[in-house]
């Protein structure tokens, strides 16, 4: 999905155009009229925008998936792995399933009395290692209880508990290893949005102003880069680990500047940044304010529900709307026979 990785925090040179690597980087996309773009080589009004990325120097969890990563934590060995049930377990819960499945009725009480059954577990039944109490001190660190202390457990130490989850038990857990797996959750590269989703304006003083997201990048790739400095240089442990809190906060409220737990992201004046999750929901957010209840011709207002029996590109109709929803149809030499047996059709 990436054409760049993103590496230097500055946004424009000398010459005020923007610099290869940066936040703005021309392969991005571009804002200006004239101008053409690196990556397809289109104006502003063809290019569609492309993704940059950031190569992370040490894993950071996301902040979505804080909740089912702890659950996962909970229900699988903190040294196999696998999940705290045992054979027996496991083969009636992927039986109960399949059936449930196939009768269609719905079925995901089987995963909640799963993860209940394999919580409550002590010892794995596996390799019989004794399992340890672990917390979520929100928003994303994870405690486990010890012997006789708590010790707090790193993004990289999560992200290798969560690969040695074998396929055949995610499962069981919620998860299609076809098309994901749970130490996704943790982060080792962050995308970078295209240009059109956080434009620079130009004030009447003639100074540029950036994105809110485009500040949070920034402050992203400066701790980034003192981060792999200092981890080349072999600085000591307690540095590190600071570095790594500071990248995780500003990975965290790049992604929800809302999160609880944590002081939100503010501006040099005080006003606090609105990240992704602020542009999204809520009734100024992306769905319900650009999306939603737009009023034009020919168009009925409903709500917008899920329902699985259709498409994912569908969006259904109430049948009282069908039956009234007309369509305007030009009248052309090509379709007038066609348009006068329609009418001939509701007359009779």
């Amino acid at each position: 999905m990436s054409v760049a990785e993103i590496q230097n925090p500055d946004t424009y040179g000398d010459d005020g155009l923007p610099i290869p690597t940066g936040v703005m980087d021309p392969r991005l996309g571009t804002l200006e009229p004239g101008q053409r773009c690196k990556t397809c080589g289109n104006t502003y009004l063809g290019c569609p925008g492309h993704f940059g990325h950031i190569e992370l120097p040490v894993p950071v969890i996301h902040v979505g998936f804080a909740k089912t990563i702890h659950t996962l934590l909970k229900a699988t060995c903190r040294s196999c792995g696998r999940i705290l049930l045992n054979d027996e377990e496991i083969k009636s819960f992927k039986e109960e399933l399949e059936k449930e499945k196939q009768s269609g009725r719905p079925y995901r009480h089987i995963y909640f009395k799963v993860i209940q059954k394999a919580t409550s577990t002590q010892t794995c039944p596996h390799c019989g290692e004794k399992q340890l109490k672990i917390e979520l001190e929100k928003p994303t660190t994870f405690i486990e209880a010890a012997e006789s202390e708590l010790v707090r457990l790193p993004a990289n130490v999560v992200r290798a508990r969560l690969e040695r989850i074998p396929d055949d038990d995610l499962v069981l857990l919620d998860i299609d290893p076809k098309s994901a797996r749970p130490e996704w959750m943790v982060l080792t590269v962050l995308p970078v949005p295209p240009v059109y989703v956080r434009p620079s304006i130009t004030l009447e003083s003639g100074f540029r102003s950036e994105d809110d997201l485009t500040h949070k990048l920034v402050d992203i790739l400066r701790v980034a880069q003192r981060l792999k400095e200092n981890i080349a240089a072999g600085s000591p442990s307690p540095v590190i680990m600071e570095l790594s809190d500071l990248l995780q906060y500003h990975v965290t409220t790049y992604i929800n500047n809302e999160a609880v737990g944590i002081s939100p992201s503010v501006h040099r004046s005080g006003r606090v940044l609105k990240t992704l999750a602020q542009r999204l929901k809520g009734k100024e957010g992306r769905f319900r304010l650009n999306l939603s209840g737009k009023r034009v011709d020919f168009s009925a207002r409903t709500v917008i529900s899920p329902d699985p029996n259709i498409g994912i590109n569908e969006v259904g109709v109430p049948i009282e709307i069908a039956m009234q929803l007309t369509v305007p149809e030009k009248v052309t030499i090509w379709n007038i026979r066609k348009v006068k047996g329609i009418r001939k059709k509701r007359s009779g």
